[in-house]
């Protein structure tokens, strides 16, 4: 198994469903392209079993954001937070996301908009920049990594614009057995619980299964980070994470009125990568840790 966060953990997750999205409309668009590596990084660190941050760390985090606010105002932020190896890997990766979570509400207070935040993860023990055998190393690995990514734009090939879900369904290319990659779903790593910012393309798929009463579908999960095409176990159900993962956006649509017999859901663990293993990227991690539509009937 990987220490790149497909490790299950336990967690509370709330259905969501925003009844004031609008209908969907054409999007003019453009594709933000991330280049691979940070251009500017900028590490926290954190007391011993601390997730807030100390008055010394906002203080040297508000001195970097200021030298550097004209290059950061046109790059995408990750987050990567982690721990020392004190104390058990499921209380570790926890701790690791409440210390992102921290950062990025005080990136948000101190002006950074939210969508210039790309993706965060709680990475637990993993991943340490040294072994852990002195209270210097630990406290190197009490960290919160934040990578400010250069953007470039660019229009997609051969295209103008980005379609909506709704549109992508309604197109008459669409048809039986086309699959569709349900864009920025993401979820916390090792669980099938997905990140906030995944709802609003959930909201999306909702609001396009109640518009299109006759579409029927296949949820489709897909996992990241281990060296074969097998599922990694989710331990709270003994299932595999990519089937929760799936199974998660079908309890999310039936949950808000679509019927059953609408909705299927299957895990593909590893077995369909878009990046082969090993990922060389935060960026293909994600793109890895996904969920996919399969249209059966419309």
């Amino acid at each position: 198994m990987s220490g790149f966060g497909e490790k299950s953990e336990n967690y509370t997750f709330m259905y969501r469903y925003s009844p004031a999205m609008k209908l969907l409309t054409v999007t003019v668009a453009i594709l933000c392209v991330i280049t691979a590596g940070a251009q500017t990084s900028f590490t926290v660190h954190f007391g011993f079993d601390q997730f807030h941050l100390s008055p010394a760390a906002k203080k040297s985090l508000d001195s970097f954001l200021v030298a550097e606010k004209e290059k950061i105002s046109s790059r995408v932020i990750q987050l990567n937070g982690y721990c020392d190896t004190t104390g058990s890997d499921n209380y570790n990766r926890s701790l690791s996301q409440k210390r992102v979570l921290t950062v990025k509400n005080y990136l948000l207070k101190c002006g950074i908009e939210p969508d210039a935040i790309g993706s965060i993860s709680g990475h637990g023990e993993s991943d340490p920049l040294n072994e852990n055998r002195t209270e210097e190393e630990r406290r190197q690995n009490r960290r919160v990594e934040i990578g400010f990514y250069k953007v470039i734009q660019t229009n997609p090939p051969g295209s103008e614009q980005l379609k909506s879900l709704l549109e992508q369904i309604a197109d008459t290319a669409t048809k039986a057995g086309t699959t569709i990659v349900l864009k920025n779903i993401n979820f916390y790593g090792g669980t099938p619980f997905p990140l906030p910012e995944s709802f609003d393309t959930m909201d999306e798929l909702l609001q396009t299964m109640k518009v299109n009463y006759n579409l029927v579908i296949g949820i489709q999960g897909h996992i990241c980070c281990i060296p074969t095409a097998s599922d990694s176990e989710y331990r709270e159900t003994g299932n595999g994470l990519s089937e929760e993962r799936a199974r998660t956006i079908y309890a999310y649509l039936t949950g808000n009125g679509i019927e059953e017999s609408r909705v299927s859901y299957k895990g593909f663990g590893h077995s369909m990568p878009i990046y082969p293993y090993p990922e060389r990227t935060e960026e293909e991690r994600v793109a890895n840790r996904r969920v996919e539509i399969i249209i059966i009937r419309k």
